[in-house]
């Protein structure tokens, strides 16, 4: 008898990979570039992530972008910091599609984010893989709402958070 799929919802990282060098990197540390100074790429387990991430089990999962934990880096739902971000709205563009000559166009409303902006998103992510690997504190440069976000974030995950602005900005 085939053992039964897991039902608990939880994060399939294996890796960071130099996306320069392809070099692995563990998961499990504080990371920023990689040695090379280039971004670093997720890499998960998709068979796993597969035997859990089915639409079935998407559609009685809360509504947020945490239904796809599988595929987010917190390794367990536990660490998630969420403001109920995420799954918000397609809207109908008619007259835009039509002035592009499309047959239908959709425009996504993310200014029904928690703090309006789809910042929201990248936010819950990365302040719940900050709080999981021991951060006590998250330091962002911003000219606005990645800033607000980070802020709201870390407040919800008792992070303190700096924001660092630059004197242009507009106020």
């Amino acid at each position: 008898m085939p053992a039964a799929a897991p039902t608990v919802e939880a994060s399939t990282l294996v890796e960071l990979e130099c996306s320069a060098t392809g070099a692995k990197l563990p998961p499990t540390l504080l990371q920023n570039l990689s040695p090379a100074g280039a971004p670093l790429l997720a890499r998960y387990d998709l068979e796993r992530a597969a035997a859990t991430l089915t639409r079935a089990a998407v559609r009685e999962r809360l509504a947020s972008i945490w239904r796809y934990h599988e595929m987010l880096p917190a390794p367990a739902r536990t660490g998630v910091v969420s403001l109920n971000e995420g799954m918000t709205p397609l809207l109908e563009a008619p007259a835009l599609a039509l002035r592009f000559g499309l047959r239908w166009l959709r425009i996504k409303d993310e200014g029904r984010n928690p703090l309006g902006s789809f910042k929201d998103r990248g936010m819950s992510v990365a302040i719940s893989m900050a709080r999981e690997l021991g951060t006590l504190e998250v330091v962002i440069p911003s000219a606005g709402n990645a800033g607000g976000s980070a802020a709201a974030y870390a407040a919800r995950a008792g992070l303190v958070a700096h924001v660092f602005m630059p004197a242009d900005a507009d106020p």
